[in-house]
């Protein structure tokens, strides 16, 4: 009888835990890139985590931001590079606010300036995510 009462409770526990992730609101932000990197990717990578732990620190720390660097051609089998169907340098951040997800394609945007105009892209980048957490 214990043992069924304890099967019970640790079952209540782990779908609580599922439910609550489910309702957390988190930004993810994946930057998606090659082995060999050029200059321009090198700074958007830069500018990302410079921006992140200036402005985002906390929320990364509270698990409410997240962010990955992920070669593509290296981790071709993961469930992200597959899920997003990546084959080309790609900067996507996802907001997931109670399950529900809506994507932003920023890769334009960070090639277009992260090297030549950092400050313009870092400007883009926290405007994406202060809509996120609004």
């Amino acid at each position: 009888m214990k043992k069924l009462a304890l099967l019970a409770l640790a079952m209540f526990i782990g779908i609580a835990t599922f439910a609550q992730s489910q309702e957390k609101e988190i930004v993810e932000i994946y930057y998606f890139h090659r082995t060999d990197r050029c200059a321009t990717c090198n700074a958007i990578e830069e500018s990302l985590i410079k921006t992140i732990e200036k402005n985002y620190k906390k929320d990364v720390e509270k698990g409410r931001l997240i962010f990955k660097s992920i070669n593509f051609e290296t981790e071709t089998g993961s469930d992200l590079v597959k899920k997003y169907e990546i084959e080309s340098p790609t900067l996507l951040i996802i907001y997931n606010n109670k399950g529900e997800k809506k994507l932003t394609d920023l890769t334009e945007e960070a090639f277009e300036f992260a090297r030549n105009n950092p400050s313009k892209f870092k400007k883009i980048l926290t405007s994406k995510i202060n809509d996120c957490f609004r």
